[in-house]
């Protein structure tokens, strides 16, 4: 789940349910019962202390994963309210999603929604576009949007991959500090973001780097 958040692949309409499936594992795995732990001890002769101490360290570890995630939904990350929301430009999470604007105070603009906009993308083409399965392209179903609810396209298209993580600033920050040894502490501003833009292209074509450009 870490190597997907910090891809660049979009998965900002994701991330919520994502960690809402991570707290369900936690709280299925910390109250594992003997029975269905057997499995992992048939190979192995353990004195049953042995495995009850074993078990019990499991469970400890699983609930202390939950409490940490749990505080981190609720409020321990100031952006959850955001990857809540924004999962109103996901057709295929309408279901489980509120149809007023008003309900929706962690994305910027929203509260200039016109009211018909809402309706008619919770009622009619946020539907439609689920049962043609062409929900999967979010930027051509919402460019393809942009006349008959051009507010609200307007609002998904920026929002829709906002940015949540920071990995391409650290790999950044990584390379410069490769690039800018000791030996190279004379090197002007213009000659360093060269040689940091050769040594990216370098290791993309040799696919050592997902990322293709710098900023």
């Amino acid at each position: 789940m870490l190597d997907l958040f910090q891809s660049r692949r979009p998965v900002t309409t994701k991330v919520f349910d994502y960690l809402e499936d991570l707290q369900m594992n936690f709280v299925a795995n910390k109250e594992l019962c003997d029975e269905v732990c057997s499995q992992y001890f048939s190979q192995i002769l353990l004195p049953l202390e042995l495995k009850t101490k074993v078990l019990k360290q499991v469970r400890a570890a699983f609930s202390y994963a939950d409490e940490k995630l749990s505080k981190y939904m609720q409020h321990g990350q100031t952006g959850i309210e955001f990857l809540k929301e924004v999962r109103i430009f996901e057709p295929r999470c309408l279901a489980f999603m509120d149809d007023s604007p008003n309900s929706y105070k962690a994305i910027p603009g929203f509260s200039s929604l016109p009211e018909d906009e809402m309706t008619r993308y919770m009622t009619k083409l946020g539907p439609e576009a689920l049962r043609a399965s062409v929900s999967g392209d979010l930027d051509t179903f919402w460019v393809g949007l942009q006349d008959r609810l051009p507010v609200l396209s307007k609002l998904a298209l920026r929002y829709k991959d906002a940015v949540s993580n920071s990995a391409d600033a650290e790999r950044c920050n990584s390379i410069y500090k490769l690039i800018l040894s000791n030996r190279r502490r004379s090197c002007t501003s213009s000659n360093l973001r060269a040689l940091v833009f050769l040594y990216y292209n370098q290791k993309v074509e040799s696919g050592l780097l997902e990322m293709h450009d710098i900023a």
